[in-house]
């Protein structure tokens, strides 16, 4: 089965592509989970999320869905300053 990795496919039990995102100021030592609309997701997929232009100091910490056709991604802050990261993408695999 095919997926086109440069623009946004979806296949039964399948989504892939860059979303585009601002996640917003990030206060220290916590996290913030923000929500991306990704056509396709349901509760019952596990995703894999990367985001290559992410800022020193913050952590990927998981991707889920709560509603369909919404993503909610987990960032953290380790330092100890807020950081507001500037929009960027993010890849997207859920199965």
């Amino acid at each position: 089965m095919a997926v086109n990795f440069k623009g946004f496919s979806s296949v039964a039990q399948l989504v892939a592509g860059p979303v585009t995102g601002d996640p917003g100021s990030i206060t220290n030592a916590t996290t913030l989970d923000f929500e991306l609309a990704v056509p396709g997701c349901t509760p019952d997929m596990h995703f894999i999320v990367t985001a290559p232009s992410l800022v020193a100091d913050l952590v990927l910490g998981g991707a889920f869905c709560t509603t369909a056709g919404t993503l909610k991604i987990r960032i953290g802050n380790i330092s100890a300053a807020p950081i507001n990261p500037a929009s960027q993408s993010f890849y997207i695999l859920g199965l």
